[in-house]
């Protein structure tokens, strides 16, 4: 007897429209992006409903379950693309303002009061079954800046609405997939004050929208809506090698200073992530565990300034417009 086949992650696609409100499913032609894993769905919980006076077997087992509140959301782990990924920092952040006759530059920044609800869909299984998820929202980005082989990947963490499943996509004709500008995890730099840091070694970067969930009641069982009332937070670690005291000096001061990161294929496809006021945080500075070199790892928050947001992404690539 021949071997059966059985889904597998190799034949999902990921399709994505925005959205006119957060329960209004995106129509027309989605976007096609390409991803590594993801968990996005819908879930309810079960609770107790110890209801009286009903008929039962016996006085110890539990009776059937009432149903809980629905949840909607997860995490998409996606390639860090100069072509891709402003798709999703358009989620993240809002529209970016283009400039440029090619290469050009499209900008970022962090602050924004309005951003989009997105339908995005999974097809699971090759024809045959297709994950609608709607009214997602953006709630956090972070990735890895430490050097490694392959490719740099970055974390989106989504919240939701709802999920609806198919038998045909709900995304009409795709746009074509842009082509791939992956940046290879052995690069990266990282400026302090405008200045390369030095024996840099890696670290995290962690940005959070910190929707809060609208709770006021609606026609179904569903949320609301999703507000943005709470402050975006940016925050991280850097990882250097101790060889002089210029690190610790910046922390014990206390002072803001400017970091950037920049991920760079060429010079017409790159990434950079500036955050003009980063502190330090105090911390046991490099310490001995044995014979060996020593590491010193701080924590960082970022804030805006009296004239420029916590952050601005700058992506340069070949693409018009997105």
């Amino acid at each position: 007897m021949a071997t059966s086949a059985t889904p597998r992650g190799k034949t999902a696609n990921m399709l994505f429209g925005d959205q006119a409100d957060f329960a209004s499913i995106a129509t027309g032609n989605y976007i096609s992006t390409p991803f590594y894993t993801e968990n996005l769905g819908e879930a309810e919980p079960l609770e107790s409903d110890p209801l009286l006076g009903t008929a039962r077997t016996n006085n110890r087992d539990q009776t059937s379950p009432a149903p809980g509140l629905i949840t909607a959301g997860g995490d998409i782990v996606v390639p860090m693309d100069v072509n891709h990924l402003p798709y999703w920092l358009t989620m993240l952040f809002g529209a970016g303002v283009t400039s440029g006759a090619g290469p050009y530059t499209h900008v970022f920044t962090s602050g924004k009061e309005v951003l989009p609800y997105r339908t995005i869909e999974v097809e699971k299984r090759a024809g045959a079954a297709f994950f609608q998820n709607v009214g997602y929202l953006a709630s956090a980005f972070s990735f890895d800046t430490a050097r490694g082989a392959g490719f740099r990947q970055a974390t989106i963490s989504l919240v939701g609405r709802s999920q609806n499943k198919l038998a045909a996509t709900g995304g009409g004709v795709p746009v074509a997939q842009l082509a791939l500008g992956q940046v290879p995890a052995s690069t990266g730099l990282m400026r302090i004050n405008s200045v390369d840091a030095a024996n840099f070694l890696g670290g995290s970067f962690n940005y959070q929208n910190n929707p809060t969930p609208d709770e006021s009641m609606t026609s179904d069982e569903y949320l609301a809506g999703y507000t943005l009332d709470e402050d975006a937070t940016l925050g991280g670690s850097n990882r250097v090698r101790y060889v002089n005291d210029a690190y610790y000096d910046i922390m014990a001061a206390g002072d803001p200073v400017a970091l950037e990161l920049e991920f760079e294929i060429s010079a017409t496809a790159k990434m950079l992530f500036a955050m003009p006021a980063v502190r330090f945080e105090r911390a046991p500075f490099a310490p001995i565990s044995g014979p060996g070199g020593l590491e010193a790892e701080f924590n960082w928050r970022a804030e805006q300034t009296d004239s420029a947001p916590m952050l601005t992404v700058t992506v340069t690539n070949q693409i018009a417009a997105y």
